[in-house]
């Protein structure tokens, strides 16, 4: 019996020569330039994450903030006085601050102004609106919220308990890493005058995905009550921007 082989066409031959002739001097001209192929960026865990957008926000010069409550009512003052409903000002590294609070007392809104520089803390008479110098204790200090040792960037990095990675969202058009977990009200009281910790504290955390920097921070006291906990929610934006803190000529 005669077998019989069945030959490719001549120009078939030529296009897998071809082919095979691209293929090694490909890998000839990636050995040549000694070019390594890239490696994958390391997967941090949730709580590895936490620490890394905390040492970022850290690491700002300064920054814009904005903290909202809502929920259960806040008090101010140690007097009880005032009831807080929001502030937005300027930290400046490592502890100057100048902000405008929002207060409520007798049915009426009013705002404060204070600055916060070098361990001294002043504020304006919701009345005359004159400058004074506070005790320290006396009033809430933003500043404080913010310290390096203790504030709430402190704490993501060591204090952010049962951390878990919800998901990758959008807050303005920009991506960010969506982060869920709790704090203890213990470390929050600290820093806030008491009037935040009154129980496990529950968070969610937004930092941008391409600088690790904190965008927004919702912290829930969710033993102060049942029904409606007193809710902060704290905005970060203009990371960088020149800040000038002085102390009030009249003090």
């Amino acid at each position: 019996m005669v077998l019989s082989v069945t030959r490719p066409p001549k120009h078939e031959v030529f296009v897998n020569y071809r082919r095979i002739v691209v293929i090694v001097l490909a890998g000839l001209l990636a050995a040549c330039s000694g070019a390594a192929p890239p490696t994958p960026a390391p997967t941090l865990t949730p709580r590895e994450l936490s620490a890394q957008i905390g040492r970022a926000t850290q690491a700002a010069q300064s920054v814009h903030f904005t903290i909202a409550l809502t929920g259960k009512p806040v008090l101010a003052d140690a007097g009880g006085v005032f009831t807080l409903n929001r502030m937005e000002g300027d930290l400046k590294r490592p502890d100057s601050v100048l902000a405008i609070l929002s207060v409520s007392a007798s049915g009426g809104v009013a705002e404060i102004r204070t600055v916060a520089l070098a361990g001294k803390q002043y504020m304006t008479n919701p009345i005359t609106r004159t400058w004074g110098c506070l005790v320290p204790g006396s009033s809430f200090n933003p500043a404080i919220l913010f310290d390096s040792q203790q504030g709430v960037e402190h704490l993501l990095q060591e204090g952010f308990d049962s951390v878990s990675l919800v998901s990758s969202e959008d807050l303005d058009g920009t991506p960010n890493y969506h982060l869920r977990g709790s704090i203890a009200g213990a470390k929050l009281q600290p820093i806030s005058m008491g009037l935040l910790g009154a129980g496990p504290v529950a968070v969610d955390l937004w930092a941008d995905m391409e600088t690790m920097r904190a965008s927004k921070l919702v912290l829930v006291d969710t033993a102060s009550d049942a029904a409606q906990p007193s809710t902060w929610t704290i905005t970060f934006s203009d990371y960088g921007k020149p800040v000038d803190v002085r102390a009030p000529a009249e003090c």
